[in-house]
């Protein structure tokens, strides 16, 4: 072939390694998305579900009620204890339970010194995948469930 032929098109190289640069950006980019995941919304609600437990062990350790609110702002739970779990923006937060608002902040659960609870269902999901922590009133048991 000569030297004029050889410039009027690209080599089978040249386009994969096009391909191969096109395809690592677009790896890199759907990598830095800020989506959660269904093992970080399982993370959540596994969280979740840990502060709760803690709360009720706190109270009956304590002998006095335990709290956990719901922060709008921070968009997270927060404990009497101190204890925070933060919500991330793309999971939603459905909760069914006691519908009181305290400074601003509405109550998800109390547990009282007995170890019995107001009770509580939370629902996390995002996009198709959804978990339950649910707060059982009587023993203030807490679960966790996959609908």
């Amino acid at each position: 072939m000569s030297g004029a032929d050889r410039q009027g098109g690209f080599t089978l190289i040249e386009l994969l390694a096009v391909m191969l640069i096109i395809a690592l950006m677009a790896s890199l980019a759907v990598s830095w998305l800020p989506r959660t995941g269904r093992a970080r919304l399982e993370a959540v609600a596994l969280e979740a579900a840990a502060l709760l437990r803690r709360e009720r062990t706190y109270a009956i350790l304590s002998g006095r009620e335990h709290e956990i609110v719901l922060d709008g702002e921070r968009r997270a739970l927060v404990a009497d204890s101190g204890g925070v779990v933060a919500i991330p923006r793309d999971v939603s937060l459905d909760i069914l339970g006691a519908d009181e608002r305290r400074f601003g902040r509405r109550l998800v659960a109390s547990f009282h010194s007995d170890g019995a609870s107001s009770g509580a269902v939370l629902k996390l999901s995002q996009e198709k995948a959804s978990y339950e922590v649910k707060v059982n009133w009587y023993t203030g048991g807490v679960t966790v469930v996959s609908p």
